[in-house]
């Protein structure tokens, strides 16, 4: 994969993470995101480069990051620092919660308990297209239930939760979670990000675009090659490197391997399979089909989760085979290492928003 396809077409691809952080706080990528296709004007630019400095394309920050957060270096090269590994489900997994539902089951727990305001949450609608929200009550964190494959700006309503809530708690991919961590460690008085107390990291090899039912995208590929109507659609899981689609009364499958090219260019890019900066990392594979793995990185995270099994949320037990996990985790890095060195220098050592703004305005 060379450096000049990826110059060639900055202007015309989009290869940026989609975490969303750079959206809450600045107004160019705000038009940009709004509004497809059109670039902002440097005249939009505040100069603030906050942006360039929270992108979670720099994985040199990973190691300076685990030190701050955790307080101590990895002790896994794969699946990064963590106190342990355990299984868990939901005592009583709500309607459409996947793998045990214990994201979910220890989301209302928190809330119940008061230990957090309000969780910044995804959720779908109709036609499976991902939206980020802040859930409040129990009802609404079950409407987040279940995964969704498609990449969506979660944190690109952080500044509204900071500004409503003073604790919160995050669900999100591991490219969010470097993106919030990012903007935790500048600990600067206009970013609160402290107020987000609890950051659970969800398992991810790559993201797919959602794109519209009648272009390149998700969309397209599960309405026109499938023949499935989204609006029917009741489920999507990956089994045995096999996207799953449900319907209720059809499942449809593909090879990972042939939809590859519905996948954000950058995800291949990305070396983080479990959300290492996370409080709590959790994922379907490693355990029993109905439960999850959690790898217990932070005392806080290992302190919720062990309240949430006192108080009857959650069962926990030993993970089944976390070999897999880092097989996973493995087969991410080794993407990574397949890009050409200017290739990868150009797509994890910089922010690639952050930069071609900065070209812009100093034009």
């Amino acid at each position: 994969m060379e450096l000049d396809g990826f110059k060639a077409s900055l202007k015309d691809a989009d290869i940026c993470s989609n975490c969303g952080a750079c959206m809450s706080f600045c107004q160019w990528d705000t038009f940009e995101r709004l509004n497809p296709g059109h670039r902002g004007e440097p005249a939009i630019c505040r100069s603030c480069m906050v942006c360039f400095r929270i992108c979670p394309r720099p994985q040199s920050r990973y190691a300076q990051n685990e030190e701050a957060i955790f307080g101590a270096a990895r002790s896994n090269e794969l699946l990064g620092y963590y106190r342990e590994a355990v299984a868990a489900k939901a005592v009583q997994p709500p309607a459409g919660a996947q793998d045990g539902g214990a994201t979910t089951a220890l989301l209302k727990f928190i809330l119940r308990e008061g230990l957090v305001e309000a969780a910044l949450l995804t959720r779908r609608d109709s036609v499976w297209q991902p939206q980020p929200f802040l859930a409040t009550t129990e009802t609404e964190v079950d409407e987040a239930a279940g995964s969704k494959y498609t990449a969506a700006p979660a944190l690109s309503i952080l500044r509204q939760a900071l500004e409503r809530f003073s604790r919160i708690a995050f669900v999100g991919v591991p490219c969010q979670i470097a993106a919030l961590r990012n903007l935790q460690q500048r600990r600067e008085a206009a970013y609160p990000a402290d107020r987000v107390v609890l950051a659970i990291g969800l398992f991810c090899a790559e993201s797919f675009t959602y794109g519209r039912p009648e272009t390149h995208g998700m969309a397209h590929f599960v309405q026109e090659e499938l023949g499935m109507p989204l609006d029917r659609v009741t489920r999507f899981d990956i089994k045995k490197n096999n996207l799953m689609v449900y319907e209720a009364e059809r499942v449809e499958g593909r090879p990972l391997s042939e939809i590859k090219h519905l996948a954000w260019p950058i995800c291949h890019a990305c070396p983080d399979f479990t959300g290492e900066l996370a409080d709590l990392s959790i994922g379907a594979v490693g355990s029993a089909a109905d439960q999850s793995t959690i790898l217990v990185r932070s005392a806080l995270g290992q302190e919720m989760l062990e309240r949430a099994a006192a108080a009857g949320f959650l069962e926990i037990a030993p993970v089944r085979n976390l070999g897999i996990v880092e097989r996973i985790a493995q087969n991410k890095r080794t993407r990574r290492a397949e890009l050409s060195p200017d290739a990868a220098q150009f797509l994890t050592k910089r922010s690639i928003r952050g930069n071609y703004k900065k070209a812009a305005v100093l034009d």
